[in-house]
Order: C-alpha cells, then structure tokens, then sequence
C-alpha cells in the first residue's frame, strides 16, 4: 500500500511538472522600441544589440550595420539597420543573408509590398546551415523583409536608411507562423 501511495505522489508530481512546463512560454514575446530608427519590433525573447562595420564591395568603403536580435535555441530573430546606405546596401544585405544559409535561386520566394508610400521586399527562402563549426549542415529556413528610406536631415543632402528584420534558423525548429509574427510587427513611424 505504501509503495502504490508513493508511485501515486510520483507519478502526480511528475505530471504536475510537466503540465507547468508544458505552459511555460518557449517564446516571451514583447515589444521592443527601436530608437535609432524610430520603430519598433515584438521580440520573444529579451534582444541584445550589436554594431559591426562591414566593407561593402562596390567602392562605397565600410558601412555600419546595427543589430538587434534575440536567439531562441538556434534560431535568430533580428532587426537591422544601416543609417548612412550606399545605393545597393539592401541589395546586397539580402544576398549575404541568403549567402549565409546557402540559398539556390530555385529556393528563392521574393515579392514586394507596397505600404503607404513604401516598397518592402520579403524574402522566404530554404537552404542549409551549420549549428556548430564541426556539425553537418542542418535544413534551413529564412524569413526576411527590408527596406531603403529616404530621410531628410536639416542642413544636409537627404540620408538613406536601410532596414531588414530577419528570422532565420533550422528548418525542425523556426515555424512559419512565428517567423511571420516577428516580420510583420516591424513598426516604423511615417
């Protein structure tokens, strides 16, 4: 009797711990405000920024690309910026996004949005990438739009801005539905 009593209380328990992880939220979505380029974004977890300059291959010398992303298990969702683009920066952010998980063309899904007076370019694409340096290529997926704005800045010639927002990561694990939700939470004040 006293063994059944306590397999009962296991088993109980363990049913209780799998109910309270079971609701545990993989995802902690919230919303984050995107100073720099007056917006923002739902992130599902808490983001951390990052800036790294980047030579551009056109002759328009270095750029500075700044991230904020958020990481959950190997997937990346990211919000980027460049305030002072070069002519084909957008361009060429795309390409090195698609370069990164070794998209082919025939995997390629582009199409461009109009909203309000702007032209975002969403970008869904299949690939391949390494989770570790020493791992076999994994199924990929990536999510993205950008955008180029045009700004006017007092006393200057007008400046332009790019801005993507990315989810990317193994195909078992980035969901369509939450790639879209993070896409399409990019806000940017008009």
């Amino acid at each position: 009797m006293i063994l059944v009593r306590r397999w009962v209380i296991g088993v109980a328990l363990v049913c209780l711990f799998g109910i309270i992880y079971g609701c545990s939220p993989r995802m902690d979505w919230r919303e984050v405000q995107l100073q720099a380029i007056d917006g923002s974004a739902l992130f599902p977890a808490k983001p951390v920024e990052v800036s790294r300059t980047l030579q551009m291959e056109s002759g328009q010398g270095a750029i500075t690309l700044t991230l904020r992303s958020a990481r959950i298990d190997d997937t990346v969702f990211a919000v980027g910026w460049v305030l002072h683009a070069g002519t084909d920066t957008r361009e060429k952010l795309e390409a090195a996004m698609l370069a990164n998980i070794g998209a082919e063309a025939a995997m390629v899904s582009r199409q461009a949005l109009k909203q309000d007076d702007r032209v975002i370019h969403e970008v869904a694409a299949s690939g391949e990438m390494r989770l570790r340096p020493d791992s076999a290529p994994v199924p990929a997926r990536l999510w993205m739009r950008s955008l180029t704005i045009h700004r006017a800045v007092p006393g200057q010639a007008g400046v332009k801005q790019v801005i993507e927002i990315i989810a990317a990561g193994p195909a078992h694990e980035l969901k369509e539905e939450d790639a879209r939700l993070f896409i399409e939470s990019l806000k940017l004040a008009q």
